[in-house]
């Protein structure tokens, strides 16, 4: 039995993009092992604010990716609201590692699909350097967040802070969205 084996982006791919776009990086090497971008802190020794992490959902049938402080995650609201869409869900791992290319825990947001919309939270520091994931477990990128949301032409918005009114979100084409969500799929707990 032959099983096709997909190529797996990883650090290196992520390098040479950045540097045919010159976009100024440093690749890291993590003192040990992380399974998950939200270990990246802890691992890197910097401020959770720091270090950037990527959470993947379907909205209705498409794929998001959200860029946000590691160990924050979105307010579902207000994505749905944003993306103006009926349902939200977690996507799954098999889903994430066969549409991105990269480890579920560990996905990068540069070199997504052009079909992935990506999102990032305004939380996210303007900070000289932040550090993302580059789907290995044993190397981060740091890299400018200006030149992070240039690269991913994320759209950014206030996802994460709920003590905003829903109503001042913009949508996709900068018009503000108004009315509930119509529902949330999220995994049960356990």
């Amino acid at each position: 039995m032959s099983l096709e084996r997909r190529p797996v982006k990883g650090t290196l791919d992520i390098h040479r993009e950045l540097l045919v776009r010159d976009v100024p990086h440093e690749v890291v090497r993590l003192p040990r092992l992380v399974l998950a971008a939200d270990e990246l802190p802890e691992a890197l020794g910097l401020p959770a604010d720091r270090c950037v992490a990527v959470r993947v959902y379907l909205a209705d049938e498409d794929l998001v990716a959200v860029l946000v402080r590691a160990g924050d995650v979105p307010d579902p609201a207000r994505l749905l609201t944003l993306l103006r869409a009926r349902t939200l869900r977690v996507a799954d791992a098999d889903l994430i590692n066969a549409s991105t290319d990269y480890a579920a825990g560990l996905v990068a947001p540069l070199l997504l699909p052009p079909e992935v919309t990506v999102l990032c939270d305004a939380a996210v520091p303007r900070a000289a350097v932040v550090y993302v994931p580059t789907g290995e477990s044993g190397t981060a990128v740091g890299i400018p967040t200006e030149d992070l949301l240039a690269v991913t032409g994320a759209r950014v918005a206030e996802l994460c802070n709920a003590s905003e009114p829903l109503i001042e979100l913009p949508d996709l084409d900068g018009d503000p969205v108004a009315g509930p969500p119509a529902s949330i799929l999220l995994p049960r707990p356990g």
